[in-house]
């Protein structure tokens, strides 16, 4: 069975550790990592219901539409999360 992380918990290390990647945080074999590898920001950005997942990718990670959504959500966090450390370590001033 593959890895699972959950938002709340990805958000909690990314919370201990800001300065790091959250790709890292990611575990090696999660769906949540193949779509943050596969997938654009905008594609996974307004995932939130179980209507809404994926059919293929939920037979082929073994998962169901909400944890399919749960990991779209961690992958949409992780993303985002790495993009604005990315802009910020290149000097990009961000809005408060």
């Amino acid at each position: 069975m593959p890895a699972k992380i959950t938002a709340a918990e990805l958000l909690s290390r990314i919370t201990e550790d800001p300065d790091m990647h959250a790709l890292g945080l990611l575990p090696i074999d999660s769906l949540a990592r193949h779509a943050y590898q596969t997938k654009t920001y905008p594609s996974i950005r307004s995932v939130y219901k179980a209507s809404n997942a994926d059919a293929d990718e939920c037979a082929e990670w073994d998962v169901t539409p909400e944890e399919w959504v749960e990991e779209m959500d961690a992958a949409r966090i992780a993303l985002a999360h790495d993009m604005k450390l990315d802009l910020v370590r290149k000097g990009f001033p961000l809005a408060m």
